[in-house]
């Protein structure tokens, strides 16, 4: 039967009207499959970008061999114990003070320490610095050039990443005085370091600067300009890079001009740049995260497990919903040494905070206990020596006006330094 031609048209039409359906459904789906893949693309490029700014040391070469890594994946759910190292060699961009030449400072050494510890269950962050003129036993290290060093009693702590640094100042000194500080630090408090993190002082000055500055209280005058130059009044000051490296290195013209008095200043930065960090909703803003990653991580030096962006970008997130309230920074509980009051000692107390890490408790009770202690005994020493008390109040006191090494006036104490300075200026 013959077929008309309008009937052979109209069957063509819904031919063709089919094929162009499923010509534009097919390029749609390669124009949606293309955005895609260009998304993805620019993720792993700047995945990529980000891993390579990452500078990481391999310290297991100079730490005993016997030291089996107690995480080797991912610290989901897993204590975890990072110590971050300031340096201050002048080398290259760190001579911020003009004295690269001089040998005494173009060498490796450490001048800050703190202890970073995230719970099991991340519900909080703790900070503890570790005084550098704090006497400690140092063991035997294994130096950059290949020697090793004797073990040492009642030295200063950053003696110890000296030893591993020797007179140098590239990657190998620096991974040999990390190790060293490392087994020093396992050595003085029990505790296994999982990771490490070492901040030069361009390292904190473009960290800073990333941040776009951080604001602090600065609790009292600061005038030094002969030294670090910086000068800053009482009060709420906004401090660029450049400005919060003084600060936190500063310690002529403010206190007492001793080291251990930087503590609380340095303490009162970090948990600025914690707080200013946690401002910026980098979890919202892929634009200012990135920007901020690339300058920071550059500049930083780390331990190979923190120089894995998947453990790192972990961790981050983990701890990204704990507040100012959750985050706990002390100084590890010392006291003046009575043969010199510019070492320090450690107290019955540090021991206490040592334990409730290593179980994973909550350091702000063990300082809660402490004071409650202080109170008791405050109270029984005062019911049962009362008369002899006041009759020595009664009595003129000679020499009132000169430092007590017992009292701790000079010392940061565990209570003194919880509470956040820049509080006041939110």
């Amino acid at each position: 039967m013959a077929v008309s031609s309008h009937a052979k048209t109209k069957s063509r039409a819904r031919h063709s009207a089919k094929d162009l359906s499923r010509r534009a459904a097919r390029r749609s789906l390669l124009a949606g499959f293309a955005v895609v893949l260009f998304l993805v693309s620019g993720v792993v490029i700047a995945w990529h970008d980000l891993q390579s700014q990452v500078n990481t040391i391999n310290i297991d070469g100079f730490l005993d061999e016997d030291r089996a890594r107690r995480v080797t994946d991912s610290y989901e759910g897993k204590p975890v114990n990072i110590l971050i190292l300031g340096t201050d060699s002048r080398v290259g961009a760190n001579n911020v003070d003009g004295s690269e030449g001089s040998e005494e400072v173009a060498v490796a050494r450490s001048d800050t320490a703190m202890l970073l510890h995230l719970p099991a269950d991340r519900s909080r962050i703790e900070i503890i610095s570790i005084p550098r003129d704090l006497l400690v036993d140092i063991p035997s290290c294994k130096t950059a050039d290949g020697g090793s060093t004797e073990a040492m009693s009642d030295t200063p702590f950053n003696t110890a990443f000296a030893n591993g640094a020797g007179a140098d100042a590239d990657a190998a000194a620096v991974a040999a005085g990390v190790a060293c500080t490392i087994a020093t630090v396992e050595d003085l408090t029990g505790l296994y370091i999982d990771e490490h993190l070492v901040v030069d002082f361009n390292g904190l000055t473009t960290t800073v600067d990333a941040l776009g500055g951080v604001t602090l209280y600065v609790d009292e005058d600061i005038d030094d300009t002969e030294f670090t130059g910086l000068v800053l009044s009482q009060g709420c000051q906004h401090l660029n890079g450049t400005a919060a490296l003084q600060y936190a290195r500063v310690r002529h013209g403010v206190g007492d001009g001793s080291d251990r008095q930087r503590i609380p200043r340095q303490q009162n930065l970090v948990s600025a740049m914690l707080r200013t960090a946690k401002s910026k909703n980098y979890l919202t803003d892929a634009d200012a995260l990135y920007s901020f990653a690339r300058a920071a991580l550059g500049s930083l030096t780390a331990s190979p497990g923190l120089g894995d962006l998947t453990k790192l970008s972990g961790l981050a997130l983990s701890i990204g919903n704990v507040s100012a309230e959750q985050t706990t920074l002390i100084t590890m509980p010392n006291q003046e040494a009575p043969w010199d009051l510019n070492r320090a000692i450690p107290t019955d107390a540090a021991n206490d905070v040592w334990e409730a890490i290593k179980n994973d408790t909550p350091i702000a009770e063990v300082m809660q206990n402490a004071a409650t202690q202080e109170e008791t005994d405050a109270t029984s020493g005062s019911s049962t020596d009362g008369a002899e008390n006041q009759a020595l109040d009664d009595q003129p006191q000679s020499g009132s006006d000169q430092p007590d090494a017992a009292s701790g006036d000079k010392t940061p104490t565990m209570q003194a330094t919880t509470e956040d300075p820049a509080a006041q200026c939110r």
